[in-house]
């Protein structure tokens, strides 16, 4: 049901009397609903059913207000959060298998290490750590393999001279598999660094 012309005027009236409440947002959005205004109006004129549902209605009303806030809120603090946490692992884990080993675009380390031309059958696979070194054609990635520790050559020699998964490493050598991930991405950013350095 339509507010009156009458009924419209004594609501603007009341809202222009007390105009610090009705500057407020939520009261302003509140009174969007001719409904409400029809059940203020009848609460001003001593109706305690009209005001009892008033409230009601604004209570509900404020709570759905709180709520949507408390979503965006939780939204963006969840959203600077993954921010953040996605910048730490840029920076933390910044060698990654594939990507480039320098920047003149030589390849991916990846590639560097596994070659990603066919190798021929009777080529062997190398398990020992030296014999993989000698297997490199690059000079600067075989000298910065050698300077790497003993501990680091064998986890990268099992990770990409045999294709072992880090479980399986850790199986192995008797150390975690987050062991062998963190010695292994050490490995990979020393020998990156290297082949950054030989510019």
């Amino acid at each position: 049901m339509a507010l009156t012309e009458v009924q419209r005027g004594r609501f603007y009236e009341y809202s222009v009397e007390n105009r610090s409440v009705f500057s407020d947002r939520v009261i302003q959005d509140f009174f969007q609903k001719e409904l409400n205004i029809e059940l203020l109006l009848k609460t001003l004129d001593g109706d305690t059913d009209s005001q009892k549902e008033l409230e009601e209605r604004f209570r509900k009303h404020f709570f759905r207000v709180r709520f949507i806030k408390f979503i965006v809120s939780t939204i963006k603090y969840c959203t600077i959060d993954q921010t953040r946490y996605n910048q730490k692992n840029d920076t933390r884990n910044q060698l990654i298998f594939d990507r480039p080993a320098s920047e003149d675009g030589d390849g991916t380390l990846g590639e560097l290490l596994l070659c990603t031309k066919m190798k021929p059958e009777s080529e062997p696979i190398f398990s020992d750590p030296v014999q993989f070194q000698t297997s490199f054609s690059n000079d600067v990635l075989a000298n910065a393999f050698a300077a790497l520790t003993q501990k680091q050559q064998l986890i990268a020699t099992l990770c990409y001279a045999l294709c072992y998964q880090d479980n399986e490493i850790a199986k192995i050598i008797g150390v975690s598999p987050q062991a062998v991930c963190k010695t292994r991405n050490l490995a990979l950013q020393k020998l990156r660094l290297a082949m950054l350095e030989r510019r």
